[in-house]
């Protein structure tokens, strides 16, 4: 059970891998303006496609945390997430352009 102070916060919020935590998890969203998606399918769509791990929303933090804040240290991270990660990319990346037709 969770504790009082934590409000609405249900178990769906606290389980990760099936391990209570005893605290929401972090969640991490993309916002956008609403005529920005509008305007933008693709975009739009790929928004709702992007998920990235916890392990490495964690890891990225971790980096952030020990120094590496910089705007450019953070555009080096996305880029190397993308080579590690790039059949995935490319999967979002050929569905959201499905979105234009």
């Amino acid at each position: 059970s969770l504790p009082e102070s934590q409000g609405k916060v249900t178990e769906k919020d606290v389980f990760v891998d099936g391990k209570n935590l005893g605290f929401p998890i972090g969640k991490y969203r993309i916002v956008a303006n609403k005529k920005f998606l509008a305007a933008n399918p693709v975009a739009k769509r790929w928004f709702e496609l992007v998920k990235i791990s916890i392990d490495d929303m964690n890891a990225e933090s971790l980096r952030i945390k020990d120094g590496e804040d910089r705007p450019e240290d953070i555009r080096r991270h996305a880029e190397e997430w993308v080579e590690k990660n790039q059949e995935l990319w490319d999967s979002w990346i050929e569905e959201a352009k499905q979105a234009a037709s």
